[in-house]
């Protein structure tokens, strides 16, 4: 446990989309962000992406879209360091986990009833 004694902010936990591009924009990919700091990430990436030491990130969920620097990489993972420190979230911006799951959980039962709205007349369009 040294290593969060370590850690310069707080780091919260995650699980959100990301994009990250280079080259004027030309060249970019989808990846997951697994931790999130207000100084950086913990991106989750393919192996066969290829990355510049520098690049921009867009994290929509979190309203963050800035320059970000390769701190490290290691298999499918890269740490990352948010070059532009008024768009990082601040490390009082932990959700509201409760909150967050609530939503999610109605989405999930409107979500539900819509399915079984939308199957049972599939059901009833085909009997006929």
């Amino acid at each position: 446990m040294a290593e969060n004694k370590k850690r310069a902010a707080l780091r919260n936990r995650t699980l959100i989309a990301a994009r990250i591009s280079y080259g004027e924009g030309v060249f970019s990919t989808e990846c997951t962000v697994s931790n999130l700091s207000s100084r950086g990430a913990l991106l989750n990436l393919a192996h066969s992406i290829a990355l510049t030491d520098q690049f921009e990130i867009a994290i929509p969920q979190k309203d963050i879209a800035c320059r970000a620097r390769l701190v490290w990489r290691n298999d499918g993972h890269a740490g990352i360091e948010f070059l532009d420190p008024s768009v990082a979230p601040s490390a009082s911006d932990g959700d509201d986990r409760q909150g967050r799951i609530r939503g999610l959980e109605a989405e999930n039962v409107k979500l539900r009833g819509q399915l079984s709205f939308l199957l049972k007349q599939v059901h009833r369009l085909t009997e006929e």
